[in-house]
């Protein structure tokens, strides 16, 4: 049974407590996960610089590279998800760890570019249905009140995850190689797979439920006939814009922009990723205390999805400055509040629609068009770099973008999400 469901009066307090102490190692769990993936994905940027020369690659073939992942990655969303409503996150979560984990394993032996961009394409496969095993894992035992801080609890996961693959990434590359540092981060991911399916345990349902049903076209289809879904999707679509754009360019546009070396680069992106993951708990609780003081009703978190949007909005300041403390500042405010605005958002979704068994699938459904999105982030920044020479125009694409589904969001969020 699922934590957030009424506890029959005969269960004692003995079996309630240890629901409570198995939920946080659940949302442990899923926390490292978060880690494990952006860790792995961190590699490739801080990477970049030394593949690029192995490889001969300019600025427009590494942004395809970089964007190369995503390929599989947003195709499988969906797929995977519906999976992930048969199979539960206990199976689908073991399974997709291990198999973006071999992908890594692989880069890091890989002779040519094409071999590289087919381990690139493997990961995508594995990391498909991350997103949707939080969200059921959130869903299944997290207080409907709690959901939002939760997830972005959870989601500063990303940015530790980003933050220690840099650094590590860049202590590796220079002591070793980048061959290296993907076998080394790759067998990290095998020992959580493990454990996970050691202790993770999918919520026990009532025998008299009937079986759960594949999730239909049609009702797909009826997803995107709702503005609340249209709403939180377009904020999911701009802020994975920004998140890809910044996961794959930043450490290349710090060594554009300030002149340093790959070390400095990466301990510089690791400090403005975990400044953002601190401040990003700090703003979500914030908002949630403010927003929710009067009125405790789930479709006023889309106030906080829009005040944050704003914020991360900032990152189209960026181009005015030219020195390392304000450039680092604006990147780690911007950060801050895109996920503080990604936690909300995803509470929201998980809030809003109806039948909770669903919520694999419909986070498929956002995670597929929005990632569609986002791998053209890494693609259209190289264009925009190689007939340049600067990022400026990518900065301010984003910044209008953002304020774009922030507003839309507050205006279009307002009903329960249905599929039927």
């Amino acid at each position: 049974m699922p934590f957030n469901q009424t506890v029959p009066c005969s269960e004692n307090v003995v079996t309630i407590q240890k629901k409570i102490a198995s939920r946080y190692v659940f949302f442990g769990l899923v926390f490292l996960m978060y880690v494990i993936s952006y860790g792995d994905r961190a590699a490739l940027s801080i990477a970049m610089p030394d593949l690029g020369k192995e490889f001969s690659l300019t600025p427009v073939q590494m942004g395809w590279v970089s964007s190369s992942f995503l390929w599989s990655y947003f195709l499988l969303n969906l797929p995977s998800t519906i999976l992930l409503d048969k199979a539960g996150a206990r199976l689908i979560g073991s399974l997709a760890v291990s198999v973006w984990s071999f992908a890594m394993l692989l880069g890091g032996f890989v002779q040519t570019i094409s071999q590289f961009l087919l381990t690139r394409v493997l990961l995508g496969v594995g990391e498909a249905p991350t997103f949707g095993v939080g969200a059921t894992v959130v869903r299944n035992w997290a207080l409907p009140k709690e959901r939002g801080s939760v997830m972005t609890v959870l989601l500063t996961g990303m940015q530790l995850g980003l933050a220690g693959g840099t650094i590590a990434g860049a202590w590796l590359i220079t002591f070793f190689s980048w061959r290296c540092e993907f076998i080394v981060l790759g067998g990290i991911g095998f020992v959580w797979a493990l454990v996970w399916w050691m202790i993770y345990r999918n919520p026990v349902e009532k025998k008299t439920m009937t079986p759960r049903a594949v999730i239909s076209f049609q009702e797909i289809k009826n997803l995107f006939k709702s503005k609340s879904f249209m709403g939180i999707l377009s904020v999911q679509c701009t802020q994975n814009y920004l998140n890809f754009l910044m996961m794959s360019w930043m450490p290349l546009y710090l060594i554009h922009e300030l002149h340093i070396d790959i070390t400095r680069t990466g301990t510089r992106t690791a400090l403005c990723y975990l400044a953002a993951a601190a401040g990003a708990v700090v703003i979500g609780k914030v908002l949630e205390a403010i927003v929710f003081r009067k009125d405790a009703s789930p479709e006023r978190r889309r106030f906080i999805v829009f005040i944050c949007l704003m914020g991360a909005s900032s990152i189209g300041t960026l181009p005015w400055f030219h020195t390392m403390q304000p450039i680092l500042l604006v990147m780690s405010v911007a950060m801050a509040c895109l996920i503080a605005a990604n936690g909300a958002n995803t509470a929201l979704l998980t809030d809003l629609v109806e039948d909770g068994h669903r919520i694999g699938t419909v986070t498929g459904v956002t995670l597929t068009c929005s990632n569609s999105l986002g791998l053209l982030a890494p693609i259209v920044t190289g264009y925009i770099v190689s007939l340049t020479g600067q990022f400026d125009i990518a900065w301010y694409m984003c910044a209008v973008a953002l304020v774009g589904a922030g507003l839309f969001s507050v205006f279009a969020v307002r009903e329960t999400i249905r599929t039927s």
